[in-house]
């Protein structure tokens, strides 16, 4: 029994020590202030030697306060580099960046260089590859530095911290490394590989209730868009997260498509909100009523206003009412609309029945008194508008590319449909 539980604590250890992040973001107040507090939470230190027999030896120290950070502390040696390695990441993709805050500390005697880098060992400093140029501190004004890790096997990221002088103190703080914030967003998903487990994918994460098939990536009316279904669980709920963006300053909005799917056997809500991490569906914020998409549901443009927010990350929440609910969404826009008015698009009643004929042009079928229409690109720009001629409408002008128009007939009423101009 005592080698079986030996065992297993063993086996604990390993796989703790072997857990890797996809993402940093450390400021280091929950960490143990002193000079000798490394290895902890992950963060381990390389410190360089003290070439005189007294002290003080270089440190690498966790400061006090409220606001605590790291400071390499250089000692007696005032030319060897200290080491802080972070916690082993997943080996980098090339799409994430690291940042971070520096500066000296008051009295310090001298200047130093902070050398990004990565290795494949966190004790052994001889696999330190460099990223990016050295970066000089010289100045006690905290200042943020971003770096591009590249495509790498290496799984730590290292700061190599030299000093010029013996004494010499450096703060290191605000460790981040992420995928950058976008200031937009304007995806379509045709360039996203299909699948039950293509999501993550293309900076877009899920949290599923039970399966992956929760939300996919699959084809929808001639292009990809982005899937949810509740399978055989239904009232369960599943997320769409889009990339992270700059924090929202009220300035923009959000719109998409979303419809029914082929097949779907119930209803669902669909809400779009906000969500501080791509993980933590229980900040979700909403930014506008549930809408229910029934099985008889046509397709709607949904926009809506993003207010001021700290949370930069937009989700949309989806719950099936049945065994085998299904909807899309597709064609997101997050951006300044302001050819897009609420005035322009509404809640959809009803779709045009419509072909794409020979001609390029708009030909709506069946009993239609449409009389007008306008054609949107996909980053929201009004791009064509006019009168309707025998029930044809000339987009053949158009460039290549996936477009939403709203048709006007003679009753008034607006409705919403999209189409791929090939």
């Amino acid at each position: 029994m005592k080698l079986k539980l030996l065992f297993g604590a063993l086996l604990f250890s390993a796989i703790t020590a072997n857990a890797q992040v996809s993402i940093l973001n450390e400021n280091f107040d929950a960490f143990t202030a002193g000079n000798t507090t490394f290895p902890q939470n992950g963060w381990s230190a390389v410190i360089a030697t003290n070439p005189l027999p007294y002290p003080p030896a270089p440190m690498m120290i966790i400061t006090t306060g409220a606001n605590k950070a790291v400071q390499s502390y250089a000692g007696n040696n005032g030319t060897a580099p200290s080491y802080l390695i972070t916690p082993q990441i997943v080996a980098p993709a090339g799409d994430k960046t690291l940042t971070f805050t520096s500066g000296l500390i008051d009295t310090s005697p001298g200047s130093s260089t902070i050398q990004v880098g990565l290795v494949s060992n966190p004790t052994d400093m001889a696999t330190f590859t460099p990223v990016g140029n050295p970066i000089t501190i010289s100045t006690t004004t905290t200042q943020t530095y971003s770096v591009n890790i590249p495509v790498s096997t290496s799984s730590y990221i290292v700061f190599k911290i030299t000093p010029t002088a013996a004494h010499t103190a450096t703060l290191l703080d605000n460790v981040v490394y992420d995928t950058p914030a976008l200031g937009t967003i304007n995806e379509n998903f045709n360039a996203f590989t299909a699948g039950s487990s293509a999501l993550p994918q293309n900076g877009w994460n899920k949290v599923i209730a039970t399966m992956p098939h929760n939300v996919y990536i699959a084809a929808n009316n001639g292009s990809n868009a982005a899937q949810f279904y509740s399978a055989n669980i239904p009232n369960t709920t599943a997320y769409l997260i889009a990339p992270k963006i700059v924090a929202p300053d009220g300035n923009k909005k959000l719109r998409f498509t979303t419809g029914v799917s082929a097949a779907a056997n119930g209803s669902s809500t669909l809400e779009a909100g906000m969500v501080t991490s791509p993980t933590d569906m229980a900040s979700f914020t909403s930014l506008g009523a549930p809408v229910t998409i029934t099985t008889s549901s046509t397709p709607q443009t949904i926009t809506l206003d993003v207010p001021t927010s700290t949370k930069q990350y937009v989700a949309w929440r989806f719950v099936g009412a049945a065994n085998h609910s299904a909807v899309y969404v597709d064609d997101v826009i997050y951006d300044v609309l302001s050819s897009l008015g609420t005035s322009d698009i509404k809640s959809n009643t009803k779709a045009s029945n419509f072909a794409i004929n020979a001609n390029n042009e708009i030909q709506f079928v069946g009993k239609s008194n449409v009389k007008s229409v306008k054609v949107y690109s996909a980053s929201g720009n009004l791009v064509a508008q006019g009168a309707v001629n025998n029930n044809r409408f000339d987009v053949s002008s158009l460039a290549t590319g996936v477009y939403v128009f709203t048709s006007e007939d003679n009753n008034k009423t607006v409705s919403h449909s999209k189409f791929i101009k090939k």
